[in-house]
């Protein structure tokens, strides 16, 4: 399913300032300035623009990129900068790193448009998604590609008439300008292969809608520096299923990055995991220590004393991902939620309590948190919502009689519930994850 727009033919946008030190959020360097209004003023179809100003890292480029293709589903990317020959500038390395095919044909008359045109390495490339094609294309940041599209001048309609037939072709939207456009340049083409979806959601485009709570809220769930995005890289077929993942206590999500390509391994299903990270605070038990947490813990006994509003606050967040995700075009039952440790607590937590059910809820080296109302609580949704708890027999960080006793509360309200001991610690083993991708291939 194509992203939603506000008309057939809009232009959904992406412009990336690739700063060549620090990032500072309120910067917006004159070439996306100008970019933007160029197109706004010159298209005759609608144009949706999100920015983003990032530092010149790589990883952080191919975040963006992927973010802006894969969850905001932009049409044309364009980035500003960092395309020069120094080992600095990390722009085209990572443009082809999220590529499923270049353009070398668009790459040279983009290098004709920089300041120095012999040692510019700007690249063009096509990524594809399960949705749509989308053309990424780098430009350098100097006062000559201001110029050209801060006036009439031949060069910005010439540039912009190559990239119009290049969506055409890929199916993307059909957009023209105000003035003629100049004769069209021919593209020729290569392949570079792809790599791991890495990527953010962000605010800037998601629809607003209300969450499994009462009440609506124009807040996003969670900001997009915080939320990474990972598909198989061992396999170019589409994900089949969604996966909310919380980390565990004192992690953040990079912890869980490489299931999707270990699930796949196993025979499991093609999975696009949504690893948000939780906010940094002071643990009450562990005082002096600030790590990442979805909630409080104000001892070490999980079960003693519990901080019902944290945990609250946090299924709220996350309920409002899974409403956006649906609004993206993800079928709820392809959806299941999650997590590891205190990520498990969230993710029985919040699943339990939806009004419709999920594809299913993965919770290991977890616990019920707020056990004593769970009865009260629990929507009967959860009894459509198949589940699958694990727990190491050994483990020191939860102990077992606390998960055990939480499995068989839920086990009374959720038939469908799937529970699984290991000798082990608080880990994952290999044998429980065969158990989670028999328990996922069931979903399907």
């Amino acid at each position: 399913m194509k992203p939603p727009r506000q008309h057939p033919q809009e232009l959904i946008l992406g412009l990336v300032s690739v700063l060549e030190t620090s990032c500072d959020a309120t910067y917006d360097d004159k070439t996306v300035s100008t970019l933007e209004r160029w197109f706004r003023d010159n298209l005759t179809t609608p144009v949706t623009a999100h920015k983003r100003v990032i530092p010149n890292q790589r990883f952080v480029i191919e975040k963006t990129l992927r973010e802006l293709v894969d969850i905001i589903g932009c049409d044309l990317v364009i980035t500003t900068g960092a395309i020069g020959p120094t080992r600095h500038d990390q722009v085209p390395e990572s443009t082809l790193a999220v590529a499923t095919r270049s353009l070398a044909g668009l790459a040279d008359l983009l290098r004709r448009h920089t300041a120095d045109s012999i040692l510019s390495r700007p690249q063009a490339v096509l990524r594809d998604t399960p949705e749509q094609t989308s053309l990424i294309v780098n430009i350098d940041n100097d006062p000559g590609i201001t110029d050209a599209f801060d006036s009439d001048k031949g060069e910005a309609n010439s540039l912009f008439s190559s990239i119009r037939r290049c969506l055409q072709q890929v199916g993307g939207p059909e957009i023209d300008t105000v003035r003629p456009c100049a004769p069209e340049t021919p593209l020729a083409d290569s392949s570079s292969p792809a790599t791991t979806a890495v990527s953010a959601e962000s605010p800037d485009n998601k629809p607003t809608a209300s969450t499994e709570e009462p009440g609506e809220t124009a807040t996003p769930a969670f900001h997009p520096d915080d939320l990474l995005t990972v598909t198989p890289n061992h396999t170019r077929l589409p994900a089949d299923m969604t996966v909310i993942w919380m980390h565990g206590m004192g992690a953040d999500n990079t912890d869980f990055a490489d299931f999707p390509n270990r699930i796949v391994e196993l025979g499991g299903p093609v999975c696009r995991f949504i690893l948000p990270n939780a906010p940094v605070r002071e643990i009450s038990a562990h005082p002096g220590y600030p790590m990442r947490a979805w909630y409080d813990v104000f001892s070490d006994r999980f079960d003693d004393k519990e901080d019902q509003s944290g945990i609250e606050d946090t299924a709220l967040k996350i309920s409002r991902l899974i409403t956006d995700l649906e609004a993206l075009g993800i079928p709820r039952h392809r959806i299941v939620l999650g997590g590891f440790s205190q990520g498990a607590a969230m993710a029985l937590y919040t699943g339990l309590r939806q009004k419709r059910a999920l594809g299913g809820i993965i919770a290991l080296s977890g616990y019920v948190p707020l056990a004593v109302e769970l009865f009260n609580n629990a929507s009967p949704a959860a009894r459509e919502t198949p589940i699958f708890m694990a727990h190491g027999n050994y483990d020191s960080v939860i102990a077992p009689y606390i998960a055990h006793r939480g499995a068989r509360l839920i086990g009374e309200l959720a038939p469908r519930l799937v529970w699984r001991t290991y000798d082990m610690d608080h880990e994952v083993r290999q044998e429980e994850l065969a158990d989670i991708v028999r328990f996922m291939n069931a979903l399907a």
